[in-house]
């Protein structure tokens, strides 16, 4: 079960877009930014940290939307449900990212579901607190809309992509993806399935291992377990611009 912890934290201390005092304390380029100590405290003081572990469900799709998730530690899916038990996969979060959602705006309703890939420590931030806010400071209303854009220009590009290419191009976006926007390293170590990589590439997991498979004796790739090292990274990006 998820586990309540101390508001006192100090292990976001120093970091990014995080939601206690110590993060606020410290004069970063991060969502709360345009905040004053006073309308930071008054966010704060409902804040929620909790830790849930690996496979736990942070948010559930079609629930009502009362929170922001900002992930402290570990790694999380948001994924959509879809009919007959299959998920697409829109993104994997990690350290100081932080969920916005459309529902914040429109609806009230989450249209995804976040769930836990490893142990995962994250702040969960009420809506109302953010939407009145909003409405009083128009630097971080700007700010907010900003990563709220950014949010879906991400999910626009990858429906564009998962509907006009085809698999092997696919496969490459997802390796590039993770490489470069999730673990920013080379080689990485998946905290995640090859079912869940196939659910980034909207493929089946057959498909998405026999296109790895290809890379792989390609020597685009090299797989040793769970690490995977992108060895010729412009031929990916040859394969995913081509589609």
């Amino acid at each position: 079960m998820a586990k309540l912890v101390s508001k006192d934290c100090k292990l976001c201390k120093d970091k990014r877009d995080c939601c206690c005092m110590n993060c606020f304390e410290v004069n970063q380029t991060n969502l709360f930014e345009a905040l004053s100590i006073d309308q930071i405290e008054s966010l704060i003081l409902d804040k929620k940290q909790i830790h849930y572990k690996a496979g736990e469900t942070i948010i559930k799709q079609n629930t009502s939307s009362t929170h922001v998730v900002c992930i402290k530690e570990g790694f999380a899916k948001v994924y959509v449900e879809g009919l007959k038990n299959k998920s697409l996969i829109l993104s994997i979060i990690t350290n100081m990212d932080v969920v916005t959602g459309g529902s914040m705006f429109n609806g009230n309703i989450r249209n995804y579901t976040i769930s836990a890939l490893t142990d995962v420590t994250c702040c969960l931030i009420d809506s109302s607190d953010l939407v009145e806010l909003f409405s009083k400071n128009n630097d971080f209303a700007i700010r907010i809309l900003q990563h709220h854009t950014k949010q879906n220009s991400l999910l626009l590009n990858k429906l564009v992509n998962l509907t006009q290419k085809y698999m092997p191009g696919r496969v490459a976006d997802t390796l590039l993806y993770l490489k470069n926007n999730v673990f920013k390293q080379n080689p990485f170590i998946l905290p995640i399935t090859r079912q869940d990589m196939a659910d980034l590439s909207n493929m089946t997991k057959e498909s998405f291992v026999r296109i790895l498979h290809e890379f792989k004796t390609s020597e685009f790739i090299r797989t040793e377990g769970h690490t995977i090292e992108i060895l010729d990274e412009e031929a990916l990006q040859s394969i995913s611009k081509n589609g």
